[in-house]
């Protein structure tokens, strides 16, 4: 079963690992950095097994916002989209 992981700080070190790990296994991974060029090699090598998500962690709403953005992806049998997505509070 593959399972979706929403893994934050992909962009480099421990997370960036763990990403590459979930996705060499066949998981999706939803990935959040700062930046989002930063995620444009994840991107390329999986394809749409990655969701990359703009996100600063220290911003709580964002946090939900980018949350909820993963299980909506997650959740739509038919999304096949990479488009990055960029959480912001209200």
């Amino acid at each position: 079963m593959t399972k979706t992981w929403f893994i934050t700080g992909a962009s480099k070190g421990f997370g960036r690992e763990w990403a590459e790990a979930a996705l060499e296994r066949g998981d999706n991974v939803a990935a959040t950095a700062r930046k989002l060029a930063t995620l444009d090699a994840l991107v390329d090598t999986y394809g749409d097994t990655v969701l990359p998500i703009q996100l600063d962690v220290t911003d709580r709403g964002a946090d939900f916002d980018a949350v909820k953005r993963a299980a909506d992806h997650s959740a739509s049998s038919t999304s096949s989209s990479t488009t990055p997505a960029t959480a912001t509070s209200a």
